[in-house]
């Protein structure tokens, strides 16, 4: 059994994970821990949990390390700096913060604020396995969780990666993405009938997507958009190659002909197909629906020609579950040996 530890329980990415992993037959829950509680039933914080008999408590950092196989931070953004730099290489770690997800300290100042610990960037390994990072994954002490919005940007757009002249993504995400305090901008009487964009082309999640694309900022168009939902990101776009995937096939060659308007394609699903074919969690569908994903740690891809040549992409995830606890546990699983679907691929969908 691997003995497992939440630091930062409380928050929706924390008790997500806690859901995935009370279901992973490999794992054992050892510490919940919070600030804010010492010794505290689950139940009676949250009580949807209290047939849980576990309890939330604020035990020290580095006994939580010493006692545990794994731990995972969910912390706010800046507050994991510390508490990676001060556990790195006692324990598997890994982070659902924004903290480590860039390599480059310079990147990491124009989107954030200066690290504290530049040189630790390098040391901590992206958790991104679709996008090319299993290899790293398995042998890594600290994974740091790709973002949400930034982990469907580059499924969308890492099949045609170094030949992309130009991408716009228009994506929309529920609630829950602004996690559990409230605001101005995330309280239900506004959201609740209500789309807003905001962070247009200046969103911090920019800089993961244009590394797996391997395109410029000025390359990417990128609108998040708030949406009237709590669970899921639904993202579409527009790619334009720097050059065709293949020539068009010439009339009467007795092969199938482009249709007019929106088209799957031989050549583009080939490639697609190829980018993908090993990754269990990613499903190509005729037609993209949040109702398909949420609540599961799969993610729904569609790829099809337009008439003018570009590439129209879309595509949804569970930004709670493949965006950050289940794609926690998917890295975990990695990290030990195990199958990448332990715990995750019976997970179905909530439908409807």
């Amino acid at each position: 059994m691997i003995k497992a530890s939440i630091i930062g329980i409380t928050g929706y990415t924390g008790l997500e994970l806690l859901r995935l992993l009370l279901a992973h037959r490999h794992v054992e829950i050892k510490y919940l821990t919070s600030r804010q509680h010492m010794n505290e039933p689950i139940g009676n914080i949250y009580p949807h949990l209290a047939h849980l008999g576990l309890k939330v408590t604020n035990t020290a950092q580095d006994k939580v390390a010493k006692d545990s196989d794994v731990v995972f931070l969910c912390l706010p953004h800046r507050t994991a700096q510390d508490v990676v730099a001060a556990l790195h290489g006692k324990t598997k770690l890994i982070d659902l913060s924004a903290d480590f997800r860039l390599d480059d300290a310079a990147t990491y100042k124009k989107y954030y604020e200066a690290h504290k610990y530049p040189a630790l960037l390098k040391k901590v390994v992206y958790g991104a396995p679709e996008v090319g990072y299993t290899a790293s994954i398995k042998k890594a002490s600290t994974v740091a969780n790709p973002g949400c919005f930034a982990f469907l940007g580059q499924l969308l757009l890492y099949p045609f990666k170094d030949n992309i002249k130009q991408a716009d993504i228009f994506a929309v995400t529920g609630s829950s993405g602004a996690g559990k305090s409230p605001s101005d901008g995330t309280h239900h009487p506004v959201r609740n009938h209500n789309m807003k964009s905001y962070n247009i082309n200046k969103h911090r999640h920019i800089p993961e997507i244009i590394r797996a694309a391997g395109i410029t900022e000025k390359q990417l168009n990128f609108i998040p958009t708030s949406g009237p939902f709590t669970r899921g990101i639904f993202a579409q776009g527009f790619i334009t190659l720097k050059s065709p995937l293949s020539p068009r096939r010439k009339p009467g060659s007795g092969k199938r002909q482009p249709d007019p308007g929106f088209r799957r394609d031989d050549s583009l699903m080939a490639l697609v197909e190829k980018t993908y074919g090993n990754a269990p969690f990613v499903r190509l569908q005729n037609e993209i629906a949040l109702a398909n994903i949420v609540g599961s740690n799969f993610v729904d891809l569609n790829f099809q020609y337009g008439s003018d040549g570009k590439i129209l992409v879309q595509g949804a995830l569970d930004n709670i579950v493949k965006g950050a606890g289940g794609s926690a546990v998917q890295n975990m699983n990695l990290m030990f040996g195990l199958k990448e679907t332990e715990g995750l691929i019976n997970l179905g969908p909530l439908y409807p």
